[in-house]
């Protein structure tokens, strides 16, 4: 099962699978929100991982909607989970796709896709939270499925330790969120990072949505060239509606 369940996610371009052992580990998951939380009978966490460049921000929201927004990675990566969910169950087991905040005001998913991809040793908690993996840094997106299926599990990194004599997002910070006096990711305020992005949403009119400093200056992993040539924070209202069509063909992502 884990060398399909590989071969399944690799035509997707995924560059790292990982599974996680819901019975094993999971500390650090808030009340609530444990993968047996989710689904009561979960014998296994799968994670994936795609590298995305910088242009990670390039969001859907053609209108500039004020409501949500979703970052084409993301809707790309849902697409694959849920095709990773349909696969589980044609093979006879119970799958879910954890979709969701167990907290919408504090922004607290029903199970954290960084968590589970620490978990299932994918990468390991950068001083600003962001999960860093040794590949690409932190210039990844997640996905996470959950199943019934007993399959072999991995264990987190242990050797790897990218931000013990880094402090690059600690001085580049705008709001000093950051702390390097404790270990990642106790030192990460998250409070003040989210007051502060939803400040610089509310500032612009919804045209700047993220910060991303730490994502993008990390000096971990490659930095993969952008699938378009676009700065942080745009969206696709911006594009003509040639580079729309190009960038939504599947393999741009």
């Amino acid at each position: 099962m884990r060398s399909e369940l590989e071969a399944f996610l690799r035509n997707f371009g995924v560059f790292r699978v990982g599974v996680a052992d819901p019975g094993n580990g999971f500390r650090m998951a808030k009340h609530g929100c444990h993968p047996r939380d989710v689904m009561s009978n979960c014998n296994s966490v799968i994670v994936f991982a795609i590298s995305t460049g910088l242009d990670f921000y390039v969001t859907l929201d053609y209108y500039r909607a004020r409501s949500a927004a979703p970052r084409a990675f993301n809707v790309y990566c849902d697409w694959i989970s849920s095709q990773l969910a349909n696969f589980l169950e044609d093979q006879g087991y119970d799958a879910v796709v954890p979709y969701g905040y167990k907290d919408e005001k504090e922004k607290i998913a029903r199970l954290s896709s960084k968590l589970a991809a620490y978990e299932a040793g994918l990468g390991v908690f950068g001083r600003s939270s962001l999960l860093v993996t040794p590949e690409f840094g932190p210039r990844v997106n997640l996905g996470v499925v959950i199943t019934d299926a007993s399959i072999r599990s991995d264990k987190p990194l242990k050797a790897f330790n990218p931000c013990e004599e880094c402090n690059v997002c600690f001085r580049l910070c705008p709001i000093m969120a950051i702390s390097m006096q404790l270990p990642p990711p106790e030192g990460f305020d998250r409070g003040r990072c989210l007051r502060f992005v939803n400040r610089i949403r509310e500032k612009t009119d919804g045209k700047v949505r993220y910060c991303g400093y730490c994502f993008d200056a990390c000096p971990v992993g490659k930095v993969p060239d952008k699938t378009l040539h676009l700065g942080n924070c745009t969206t696709l209202v911006d594009l003509s509606e040639r580079r729309r069509k190009k960038f939504l063909k599947p393999e741009r992502c």
